[in-house]
């Protein structure tokens, strides 16, 4: 195992799994860009100091992967109604850590990045259309880990989605720092090894002329 993959490991303490922060600083040392952010746990007082608004609050759990179905994020806070929100978060998810981030805005659809293991194949790597509707686009390529950025490059071109890479109503989506991105993750898994038992990065989105990880989970082999 990669030594940054064990450092990162041994920040976790004795966590089962870890969460949103915890994925994030993951996938940034295999330079995967993610928002600016900060974890505020119970007893931390509310700190924005090097985050730009708006911003977007969560609560902040590995126990909690759907966020949004337990009304556990807030958008679009500027600097007038963020501290109000963020209070009312953590008297929503009492004892639950918060994580505060910049909040991206993006041009384009959205899109996931995952890995999944196969029993008998081992890992797989993952993209797709994203976003809430990943479930019912079910527009997806897959390709055993690791795979090179050629092998990304065509797993993006196999999507119903992917004329949205041609100038599509003007887009300017990067397909070769997104098959980078791909690639990158399959790395991931493959250095993690037996560890890993799913990623997900759902969306990942085009901002600013890079791809953010704006949500990332992953989950250990138990």
């Amino acid at each position: 195992m990669e030594k940054k993959i064990k450092l990162w490991f041994e920040s976790l303490g004795d966590k089962e799994n870890p969460d949103e922060f915890d994925a994030k600083q993951l996938v940034k040392l295999y330079s995967i860009k993610v928002p600016k952010g900060k974890r505020l746990g119970p007893e931390d007082e509310f700190d924005v100091n090097g985050i730009n608004p708006p911003y977007v609050l969560k609560v902040c759990s590995s126990d909690i992967l759907h966020k949004t179905e337990f009304q556990g994020v807030v958008l679009n806070n500027d600097n007038e109604c963020v501290q109000d929100n963020f209070k009312m978060i953590q008297k929503r998810f009492v004892n639950e850590h918060i994580l505060v981030e910049n909040q991206s805005s993006y041009m384009g659809p959205e899109f996931i990045i995952g890995i999944i293991k196969d029993p008998a194949l081992g890992h797989a790597v993952m993209v797709g259309a994203g976003g809430v509707l990943t479930e019912i686009y079910k527009d997806t390529a897959f390709r055993l880990a690791p795979c090179s950025i050629n092998d990304a490059r065509d797993m993006i071109d196999e999507l119903v989605l992917s004329p949205v890479f041609e100038n599509f109503r003007g887009m300017t989506l990067d397909k070769e720092k997104l098959a980078k991105t791909i690639s990158q993750v399959s790395w991931l898994a493959h250095d993690m090894g037996d560890k890993l038992s799913q990623l997900d990065i759902n969306p990942i989105v085009f901002s600013n002329g890079d791809w953010i990880a704006l949500d990332v989970k992953v989950l250990f082999e138990k």
